[in-house]
This record gives structure tokens, sequence and C-alpha cells, in this order.
């Protein structure tokens, strides 16, 4: 069968490193003869429409023969996966991601290589969809529904997101390739303005109530911040979502968390709490921060259903990645 990969490439992703990428990929592709047609992302969310036009064109076509290949980051492929769902295929448009943005978690959850040419192998070797799990949310105090393919957070991790976001310094130091000490410096600043909220849990019959919420972040796979084992517990083929609660305490014993939190070994600690389910509910009676796969939320209450359900990726996986 042959195949025809239509390339959504996000320029910008990774600071510009998602430009580099493509010229190292570009050209192999055209030295192997692969069918492509490349376009790109030119303002927000602009990947959803580029996805979602495409899929109207090919929604009747075998599976396999037409595959939606991301480079650009987690925020691109979650614009793409997002757009492809908007529409009704006989069989959904497989997607391949070459990971090119500052993070990478996804690749990283996936067994999706991190090395541009290789990740280009494990696609054009696949022979047959990788069936993975993607998160849905339903926001019902904003009527807002959206995929995910990495995590949803409130509170913490959220409110660092939206506060680099805003930065005055971030532009510049994206512009020195420093990007990332703007999350750094807001890390610190937001640590000691985040205060604790009210979050309501409930998985099943079950309800628990935890008066000291500060990170909550609901995973589709280990990995969130360009790395961090958030959730080593979390799977993309168990078809469950993970659930972590980390209430408040005084800063020294959430360093430490923290640092504990970046080998992995946090989940046993007394004001950390977690959860896997197939089905998830999530009430913050506060004005608290929201993030999806590093996109802001804005600042709202949370009336939040989380559920999982699975995609067809295309690439063939590793034991190691790299």
């Amino acid at each position: 069968m042959t195949r025809h990969f239509y390339v959504i490439l996000n320029r910008h992703a990774g600071r510009g490193y998602a430009n580099n990428v493509w010229q190292t990929i570009q050209p192999q592709l055209d030295q192997l003869g692969i069918e492509y047609q490349m376009n790109e992302t030119k303002y927000a969310e602009h990947a959803i429409l580029l996805a979602e036009q495409y899929a109207k064109h090919h929604a009747n076509v075998p599976m396999g023969s037409h595959i939606v290949l991301v480079v650009g980051g987690d925020g691109t492929l979650n614009q793409a996966l997002n757009g492809l769902k908007k529409v009704d295929m006989a069989a959904p448009l497989p997607l391949a991601y070459i990971p090119a943005g500052s993070g990478n978690d996804f690749a990283r959850g996936a067994q999706v290589s991190r090395n541009p040419s290789n990740a280009l192998k494990q696609i054009l070797t696949a022979t047959e969809p990788e069936m993975l799990d993607i998160g849905h949310y339903d926001e019902t105090t904003q009527q807002e529904q959206r995929y995910f393919v990495n995590n949803v957070g409130i509170g913490f991790d959220a409110a660092i997101v939206s506060a680099a976001n805003h930065s005055t310094k971030k532009s510049w130091l994206n512009r020195l390739h420093l990007g990332s000490l703007a999350y750094i410096g807001q890390l610190i600043k937001v640590l000691g303005q985040q205060t604790a909220f009210p979050v309501t849990v409930h998985v099943g019959n079950r309800r628990d109530i935890f008066d000291n919420g500060f990170l909550v972040t609901t995973s589709n796979h280990p990995y969130f911040g360009g790395g961090v084992p958030i959730l080593p517990i979390a799977n993309v083929h168990d078809r469950k979502l993970s659930l972590i609660i980390a209430e408040k305490t005084i800063l020294p014993k959430f360093i430490f968390l923290f640092i504990m939190m970046a080998l992995g070994r946090h989940l046993n600690f007394k004001n950390v709490h977690h959860y896997q389910a197939d089905h998830l509910h999530l009430t913050i009676s506060s004005l608290e921060y929201g993030q999806v796969d590093g996109e802001e939320m804005g600042n709202r209450f949370f009336d939040i259903y989380l559920s999982v359900e699975q995609y067809p990726f295309w690439f063939a996986p590793t034991r190691h990645s790299k």
C-alpha cells in the first residue's frame, strides 16, 4: 500500500528547534521518494484547522494509506488530534509524530525517539497503527471539551505556565534560546504565591475531599515538565488515566517533595494522593489556573469530567527511545 503523509509543521516549536528538525528530515523524505504534502501553522491553533480539513477530504480512505505527521511540540500534536477528532471518519487517520518541542513528554511516554532521524525511521518502518490512550475532558463551567495526549493540570503547575507565558522576560529569553529560565524563575515566584484550595475527587462511588490541594494533575503517561515522572504508574496502554493530588505543606518539605518527584519516588509521601481510573470527576470551587498539554485554560472554577479512549498512532515502538 502506498502511504501519503500530510505534514503539519510548526516551525516555531521548541523556540525554533522544529525548523531545524524539518531541515533534517525533509531531505530524507525526498531521498526515499516518500509521498508527502507539507503545511505550516500560521497562527495559534492553526493545526486544529489543518488536521480537520485534511480529515474531511480523506474521511473514507483505508487505514494506513494517509497519515498525519506532526513536526512540532506536544501542543501542536494536541491540536492535530483535536482537529482529527472533529471529523466522523470510517477509519481514523493515524497520527505520526516527530517531537520537536521544548518538553516532548508524549514522546517519552509513548516510546517515540526524540532523535528526529530515529523517529522518522520508526514511522517509516511501521506496518500497522499503534493504539494508544488519549484523554478527554468535559469542563462544565465553561462548557468546554478537548482531547489531550499528556495531562491536565490545575493549581501549581498551571499557574507556572500562565506566569511564564505572560512574563515580559520570556520573549527575549526565547530569542537567546534560554526560554526555560522563564519557567524556573516563575516556579520560584509561584511557589510563594500559590495558596491551598479545596478539591473533591469522584471515582466511581467513592468521593474524597482535600482541603489543601496545591498541585492537581491528571496524566495519560508518567511525564510532565520535560521529563519529570510525576505519575510513574501511568501508561499509554492501560486504558486508564492517573491522577495526583499534592497537598500544600511547609516550604522545605515541598522542595524535598519536588526533588523526590524528579526521581519518581514521591507517591508514598503523606501529603501525596494518587488514583487510576477510566473516568474521573474533579470539582474545585475556587478560582485556579488550569493547563492542558502545556496550553493555558485560564483562571476559573472547575467541574471537570475526565475519561480515556484510544487513537491510532503510526510508529514502530522501541523499548529504549532517546
